[in-house]
């Protein structure tokens, strides 16, 4: 959302973070958006509305899933939906996708398996192949991010279906 608010050309960009709920979307992303959007000038931060507002007249917002019609009727360039398989399942086709259409905006979809619920539903088609759909799943064991220990001391306690959700990127262990 940072680099899309801050080189967009278009009049009033609007870009929003999604989470399942709006204490939780504050809790995971609004002390980040503060710190990554601090060393610009110009830039003006609301905390009463978890807002970034840029110099170009961008806007940067968190909302929660948990009252999509609060959505209804703003412009999205750009959004976030974090843990999207923990919102309700029309969250995404009935309020945000019509936000994201008269800018031609895209949608950024990221979370853990949670079963096969709407967010198995988005990575199955993106993996399909859709034009302008891309799918990229991150394994705790592939990108290295987490030592092999912490790795190991994880499997130690977790069951294989909770280790494999959980680290593994698994739809199926849940």
């Amino acid at each position: 959302d940072l680099k899309a608010a801050c080189t967009n050309t278009n009049t009033r960009p609007r870009y929003a973070y999604i989470a399942p709920t709006y204490r939780q979307g504050k809790a995971i992303a609004w002390d980040y958006m503060k710190h990554f959007a601090a060393p610009i000038p110009g830039v003006e931060v609301n905390e009463s509305e978890l807002r970034i507002d840029y110099p170009n007249g961008a806007q940067v917002r968190i909302y929660g899933a948990d009252n999509p019609d609060a959505l209804r009727g703003i412009y999205l360039d750009g959004v976030v939906l974090d843990e999207y398989g923990l919102m309700a399942p029309n969250v995404f086709t009935e309020v945000i996708r019509p936000l994201l259409s008269d800018r031609q905006g895209w949608a950024l979809f990221i979370g853990t398996p949670n079963g096969k619920n709407q967010f198995y539903d988005v990575v199955r088609y993106a993996s399909e192949g859709h034009p302008s759909w891309y799918c990229a799943v991150y394994r705790a064991s592939d990108t290295g991010i987490l030592p092999e220990h912490e790795l190991t001391a994880a499997r130690q306690v977790m069951t294989s279906d909770e280790y494999a959700q959980e680290f593994e990127c698994s739809f199926e262990a849940s």
